[in-house]
This record gives structure tokens, C-alpha cells and sequence, in this order.
């Protein structure tokens, strides 16, 4: 992870753009902008997305993302080496190199932004650790914008102990997840999670027409926030590489508080009155299948 006041790495505080963006997702990396699949059957070597309903890869999903944009040079080099450790990492052992680079600043930073990345089984699960030390720091309130809700057993008692201590927690997230890849199971682990949590969170459905919720943001105390590609499940703690942004300015969390109201303005509570079929119940009641996803 680099931060902005960590070590030798100090700089000014970088101007962060931020906006939403509505795409269509084609596989992991062709991103394109309709809100419907295209025809390909004319090309009968291409892969008629769209025709599996979320059980493989060729499947088609309008998302609706969010994303930023570092206009700063000194901090866009200073990520660009950061990834550079991960990318660059070692063949023979998947280790990453130490991250250290000197930045030039022209003034005192007026907040912390942080870089993250993780590597999977390599890390000692920094990102976990790192997300349960966020949510630990919480005092009042937290406010999330995640599709994705199968926490993994280390993040559920972070929530546990945030709760007992009265923090207030709201979930904007996509319960039904009709249209993603296995969208059936992950639904279902949507729906355990309310289950759990509904009579204890305020959780609510995005409900856009025709497109998937697919941002990261969690906002924490009016003084912090995270943006980033991490789901809150198993896959993004355990499995997957992830990165993201940590600010900590108010001012930045009041620029990032009317995008999570239009966020709450296109979502309903969530009943929590949820059915599962059994089927899932009994898969996801064994502890390894959860770890999957």
C-alpha cells in the first residue's frame, strides 16, 4: 500500500476527478457504450454475447461503475510505480518488490489519500486486514455502495463490533444479481446477507432500469473514503488482486456525499423477509463454498 504521508512518500494533495460511469461489460477488459447486446451473428467466429443468462464468460451485463481520475503528475508517477511492484513481481515466487519513491511536494498536504493493491495468497490477506482496521476505526457512521455481499468471517465480525458499539451502517447495494456471471448464486449470498444484517442495517436495492450497481465506495465518519474495485465477498478478499483509493479529507467526503445521495435517490429499502430456496441454503452452509465466491 503507498500513502500519501507514509515514509518518504509525501506529497501535495492530488486533484481527484470523480464521476460515474455506465458501461457495458464484455468479458473482464472490452468495455463498450450500448445498452443492449449486439448481433454478431453475421461473424460466426465471434461469441454471441448475452445468450447464457450469467453462466459464462460470454455473457452480457449493463453495468454502472465509478470511477476517478488522478490529474496530478507526481501522484500519477508515483502510482504508476506502485503498480509497476505488482506487475513486475517475481516469476519464480509471485512476490512483489518493496515500494519506495521519493515525491517533491510544494506544500503540506491537507489529507491522506492511499493507494492499495493486493496479491492474492501472497499478502498475508493485507486487504482484509486493511478493511476490518477501517472499519474498526468507525465511530458514528458507514455508508456503502457494494453489489456484492458475502463477507468473508474476519469482515462480518468487523460489521459485528462496529454495530455493538452503535455505528450506524447503510447498504446501497444490487441484491438481484440477474445478468451477472452465476448471478443466481450471488444473488442468494445477497439475500443471506440481509437475512443477517436487515434488521440491523439500512439496506437498500439500486434499482436503475437495466443496469447492475458494479461501484465500490465505502464512506466513513464524514472524514473518509474508499473507492475501489473491491467487492465485499470472499473472491475479492481471498482470491482476486484488487486496488483502490483511501482519502482522508472531509472535504472529499463532502464531494463524494451527493453521489451517494443519488445513489439513495435510485434505491429502495430492501424487505428483509428474503426467500432462499433450499438449495442454496444447503450449498452456502458449507463454509469452503462461501470462500468461493
Amino acid at each position: 500500500m503507498s500513502g500519501a504521508r507514509s515514509g518518504r512518500a509525501r506529497s501535495a494533495r492530488p486533484r481527484l476527478l470523480c464521476r460515474p460511469l455506465a458501461v457495458a461489460d464484455l468479458r473482464a477488459a472490452a468495455r463498450v457504450l450500448f445498452h443492449k447486446p449486439i448481433d454478431l451473428s453475421r461473424y460466426p467466429q465471434l461469441q454471441q454475447y448475452g445468450e447464457t443468462d450469467g453462466f459464462s464468460l460470454n455473457y452480457y451485463s449493463n453495468w454502472s461503475d465509478f470511477d476517478i481520475e488522478i490529474a496530478d503528475q507526481a501522484t500519477v508517477e508515483t502510482l504508476a510505480a506502485h503498480f509497476s511492484t505488482v506487475w513486475l513481481r517475481d516469476a519464480d515466487t509471485n512476490l512483489s518488490r518493496p515500494f519506495s519513491i521519493p515525491v517533491r511536494s510544494g506544500g503540506h498536504p491537507q489529507g491522506v489519500v492511499r493507494h492499495f493493491i493486493s496479491v492474492p495468497y501472497e499478502d498475508g490477506h493485507a486487504l482484509e486486514n486493511y478493511f476490518v482496521e477501517l472499519i474498526d476505526t468507525a465511530e458514528h457512521r458507514i455508508e456503502i455502495v457494494n453489489p456484492y455481499l458475502n463477507l468473508t468471517p474476519s469482515l462480518a465480525r468487523a460489521f459485528d463490533r462496529a454495530l455493538a458499539r452503535g455505528v450506524s451502517i447503510d447498504v446501497v447495494g444490487r441484491i438481484d444479481l440477474k445478468g451477472d456471471i452465476g448471478g443466481r448464486f450471488l444473488t442468494a449470498l445477497n439475500k443471506l446477507f440481509v437475512e443477517k444484517y436487515g434488521d440491523r442495517i439500512n439496506i437498500r436495492e439500486f434499482k436503475a432500469p437495466d443496469v447492475v450497481l458494479h461501484s465500490k465506495i465505502m464512506m466513513i465518519d464524514q472524514r473518509l473514503v474508499t473507492i475501489s474495485s473491491v467487492n465485499l465477498n470472499n473472491r475479492s478478499f481471498v482470491h482476486d488482486s484488487e486496488n483502490g483509493m483511501m482519502v482522508l479529507d472531509p472535504a472529499f467526503y463532502r464531494r463524494m456525499e451527493s453521489v451517494y445521495d443519488d445513489y439513495l435517490a435510485h434505491s429502495q429499502p430492501v424487505a428483509t423477509n428474503v426467500t432462499i430456496g433450499w438449495a442454496y441454503r444447503l450449498l452456502f452452509s458449507n463454509g469452503w463454498v462461501k470462500q468461493a465466491f
